[in-house]
């Protein structure tokens, strides 16, 4: 099967090896190379892009296109950001693996060609195969902390990681996809948060923290997901599904993955903590925590109980602060009554003489 790349046509299948669309006359062969062959998601009239794979001379790829112009600025950093990144956990996009191309409706359409990540993404696997067990999560949290060094170090986050954006390898290693919600840390888009100024926000529901939902996200907000996505993979519940402490804002999972280290079940707490600064500081140190386990010196999100006994030792300093003022107070008053006394009989005295 043949698709035709035109997205306002009005029948898009065609036979195998035809050189042109049958409805609407637009040639298959784009660029000379590479022939569409299947959609990897459902194609819709009123989206943004679409998603191919696509026959590049016999080599398999994946073709994204984007139908929307004003959004162009947000798929031409998705481009340089893959085009910038080398590591085989992120895809590849060669150098001439972006262009545009006029249709002859007047249309023109964005593609960009990259690399085809074989197997099937995280979300698919779970539902096959249920949660999994410590050792493949401590494996699988090392491979993506070392995608993320990369990007980040790059000045980049990812702003959208979740279970259907990491696939599995047939070699069992993981790769992340879909960076077209991309940022780069710049001075500029410090200055928008630290301004208030708005920034397009990205929302994953059970995967986003606040600060990305209120359009201030930073690079420590891609742990915030890292960890959501790990709670769905060890108890084979979506985030969504769990709820959170009150008084700490910490994600009541752990009772469903019983099996999990204590050291282990902190660092994913400390991933998803409320507030950026109370996550890793960066990928290397998420890294370094998972080299030492649970020798490593790792501050810990409060439990409920050690919460509520620390405001319980805050009231009881509190009120013995309290005591103790209004025991100086009380003795500094009694003084001054007394002094107050001994000069008025010392006045009575002197009259009577």
């Amino acid at each position: 099967m043949s698709y035709c790349i035109n997205p306002k046509c009005s029948d898009r299948c065609n036979p195998d090896r035809s050189e042109r669309c049958q409805a609407c006359d637009t040639p298959l062969l784009i660029q000379g190379r590479y022939r569409l062959i299947r959609p990897l998601r459902d194609l819709d009239e009123w989206g943004n892009t679409e998603i191919f794979e696509v026959d590049d001379q016999g080599v398999s790829k994946v073709l994204k296109i984007l139908k929307t112009p004003r959004l162009l600025p947000l798929f031409e950093r998705e481009v340089k950001t893959l085009q910038q990144l080398q590591h085989p956990g992120i895809p590849q996009v060669e150098p001439d693996g972006y262009f545009t191309l006029s249709l002859e409706n007047g249309l023109e359409v964005y593609c960009l060609v990259m690399e085809k990540i074989t197997g099937e993404n995280l979300e698919d696997w779970m539902e096959k195969r249920g949660p999994i067990d410590q050792p493949l999560a401590l494996k699988w949290l090392s491979q993506l902390a070392e995608i993320l060094d990369q990007v980040h170090r790059n000045e980049l986050f990812h702003r959208d990681i979740k279970l259907s954006n990491i696939m599995l390898r047939p070699n069992d290693h993981l790769a992340l996809i879909d960076f077209g919600t991309v940022r780069k840390v710049t001075n500029t888009y410090l200055a928008k948060i630290g301004g208030r100024r708005d920034v397009t926000s990205v929302v994953s529901p059970g995967y986003t923290p606040l600060e990305q939902i209120n359009g201030k996200a930073v690079p420590q907000s891609d742990f915030y997901a890292l960890g959501r996505s790990f709670v769905y993979l060890l108890t084979g519940k979506h985030p969504v599904d769990f709820e959170e402490d009150s008084q700490t804002g910490q994600l009541n999972w752990r009772d469903h993955a019983p099996t999990i280290s204590p050291w282990f079940a902190n660092l994913i707490d400390d991933l998803m903590a409320p507030f950026p600064g109370q996550r890793p500081l960066n990928a290397q140190e998420i890294l370094r925590r998972l080299a030492t386990g649970p020798t490593w010196p790792q501050p810990r999100i409060m439990s409920k109980i050690t919460y509520v006994h620390l405001l319980a030792a805050i009231n009881i300093g509190l009120l013995i602060a309290q005591l103790v003022v209004i025991g100086w107070k009380w003795s500094s008053y009694r003084q001054y009554r007394f002094n107050q006394g001994s000069d008025a009989r010392i006045e009575i005295v002197g009259d009577r003489t």
